[in-house]
């Protein structure tokens, strides 16, 4: 499993650095050596970068092109940006973070950064069975293997699993890295109540029954169940024991029972950029119940005009 990094530096603790450095170390000293950051996530790189500098641990650093922002053309220098901010001379992992640009000049650029060597691993992250085939034959033509898809998966979003993009994923070798395993928080205890989604309740109950029974946390058997589904959860850390308790979840595994009773209540989901409830926990927002409905139709509008214009999230992905 690895660790997400997309809120490191911003916030709280943005005035802590002492908190996050305890939170790296922690994560490597359980074995958990993957951090997974972004172009997107505003001082993320450079706040993992000041945090290897610092520790002088090394990890396996995955980062993401900002396909939303820059033309495929500004593939190989934006990840001469990133690396300075990493203070690296190559990084492990590069991936197209969202399947907008030309597919074709995509795959000329992530070919020409691991020809220069300024990375080992190429990928994608948020791309569908259609157009992850489709970079995957690119980049064979180019003589580059695509091993990862970042996607998002969960018991709250079961859907990659349901519609066989995982399946593909296998099938072509691709390893998949999940974001938001514990959907955006909601499979933890503190955010349980936060659940407005009825549907979501009878699993949470599982969940708890589970935990109970392992005597592991509900946070712990929600990653190890992904862990149990083939794919390398990245749930974001940003305290000691929050990394010392997600790690926690690479330490047993669950047995077939147990992972078949949690696939009864698992819901196919609507997606981070689809559900309210993802956002407002992500956003650490807890408005009163009187007005959760008002603002969590306010979040689906907004929601709504964003998958319109841009593409977040494909069906499946």
């Amino acid at each position: 499993m690895g660790i997400g990094c997309n809120k490191w530096g911003t916030g709280p603790a943005k005035f802590d650095a002492g908190a996050l450095e305890a939170t790296y170390v922690a994560a490597l000293d359980a074995g958990v050596t993957l951090f997974n950051t972004a172009q997107a996530y505003p001082t993320s790189e450079a706040c993992l970068g000041g945090l290897r500098a610092r520790t002088r641990r090394p990890a396996f650093v995955v980062s993401k092109f900002n396909s939303l922002a820059a033309a495929p053309q500004a593939l190989v220098a934006s990840l001469r940006d990133s690396l300075d901010a990493l203070g690296a001379a190559k990084v492990d992992g590069f991936l197209v973070h969202f399947p907008r640009g030309d597919l074709a000049a995509l795959a000329d650029g992530l070919a020409a950064a691991v020809g220069a060597g300024l990375v080992d691993h190429v990928g994608c992250s948020n791309f569908g069975e259609r157009a992850l085939r489709r970079l995957h034959g690119l980049l064979a033509e180019r003589g580059v293997p695509l091993r990862f898809n970042e996607i998002e998966f969960s018991l709250l979003r079961r859907k990659p699993e349901t519609d066989g993009l995982l399946a593909c994923c296998a099938e072509l070798g691709v390893t998949v890295l999940a974001w938001a395993p514990l959907a955006s928080g909601r499979l933890g205890a503190s955010h349980a109540n936060d659940v407005a989604n009825p549907k979501a309740r009878p699993l949470l109950r599982a969940l708890e029954v589970v935990a109970e029974k392992t005597g592991r946390t509900t946070t712990q058997v929600a990653l190890n169940w992904c862990i149990c589904k083939g794919v390398v959860p990245i749930p974001g850390a940003r305290t000691k024991a929050q990394a010392e308790e997600n790690c926690g979840a690479a330490s047993f595994r669950l047995s077939k029972a147990e992972v078949v009773a949690l696939d009864a209540y698992a819901l196919d989901g609507e997606g981070f950029y689809r559900d309210p409830d993802a956002i407002l926990c992500f956003l650490g927002l807890r408005p009163p119940r009187l007005l959760r409905p008002l603002l969590a139709a306010l979040v689906r509008v907004a929601l709504f005009v964003a998958a319109a214009l841009l593409p977040l999230q494909p069906d499946g992905a």
